[in-house]
């Protein structure tokens, strides 16, 4: 118990024998520097020096007397110090993200006349980035729907956007279209207003955001998140070509009912998707 009140205390922002004088004061209402010494485990030598160091931080107080001895501060005093501090902390950083992020927002909406291409590595950052697309999305969003998935929680972001009227139409690939079970992932969106096909295969792995920027995984890449691979690119006549390619698939694929009327018989009655 108290190695683990130790660690924490550490990671608060005391030093080890600064945590471990603490502790030692709080076995004692009032301890001279002797026992202080014996209780903690900290050289003697080295006590008046931790003992002022935790006094500068609220944490201890001297009695004075003939034999000086040293009184810890009530811990919800002393240490609740330390945590009113963190969470201040913690509240400005959470103003400053919201504001960078705000910034970051603005940034994105900011088009040039250029073509714009960036790579992305790590299912984390694409994950954040698809997110952050798809809340500046307010037309359409088109996707080839199949591996690798950079998400493995609900999209929020897409729930959010069809409630403000952004038009989500997906293709999924029917390897993964029969691994869904009735209530699941492709019924779940198309009830939330997703319009769904499935195709006997898709070609690539991608996503168009308002028919001027497009997110699409890059070659063979592995599940490893670390060599998950995306590549975006904005104002590119590279996208009318791939939005048509879409509307190909999109007009040859089946619907949800046409799909689960020719594959009734092999859908898997147990296994699931959770990720786009």
């Amino acid at each position: 118990m108290q190695n683990g009140h130790i660690d924490i205390l550490t990671e608060m922002g005391l030093s080890l024998n600064e945590a471990k004088v603490y502790l030692a004061l709080l076995r004692k209402n009032i301890s001279q520097v002797g026992e202080i010494a014996t209780l903690s485990g900290v050289p003697q030598k080295m006590i008046y020096y931790v003992l002022q160091k935790l006094m500068s931080k609220g944490m201890c107080s001297l009695v004075p007397g003939k034999v000086q001895k040293y009184r810890p501060t009530e811990p919800g005093i002393g240490i609740g110090n330390f945590i009113a501090k963190a969470q201040k902390q913690i509240d400005s950083s959470k103003i400053m993200l919201d504001e960078l992020g705000k910034q970051y927002e603005i940034g994105q909406t900011e088009i040039s006349s250029a073509e714009c291409i960036e790579i992305i590595q790590n299912t984390t950052n694409i994950a954040h980035r698809v997110l952050s697309l798809e809340r500046l999305s307010t037309e359409e969003v088109l996707s080839f729907n199949k591996p690798p998935y950079a998400m493995t929680d609900r999209n929020v972001e897409e729930l959010h956007g069809l409630k403000r009227g952004t038009r989500y139409r997906s293709i999924y690939q029917i390897s993964e279209a029969k691994a869904l079970i009735p209530m699941s992932v492709m019924e779940m969106y198309r009830e939330a207003g997703e319009e769904v096909r499935i195709a006997e295969s898709l070609p690539m792995k991608m996503m168009i955001f308002d028919g001027r920027i497009l997110m699409f995984a890059h070659g063979k890449c592995l599940t490893l998140p670390e060599n998950f691979t995306a590549v975006i690119i904005q104002r590119s006549s590279i996208i009318d070509a791939l939005m048509e390619l879409f509307e190909m698939y999109w007009s040859q694929s089946m619907t949800l009912e046409e799909f689960r009327e020719t594959y009734k018989d092999s859908i898997s009655p147990d296994k699931h998707i959770l990720s786009k």
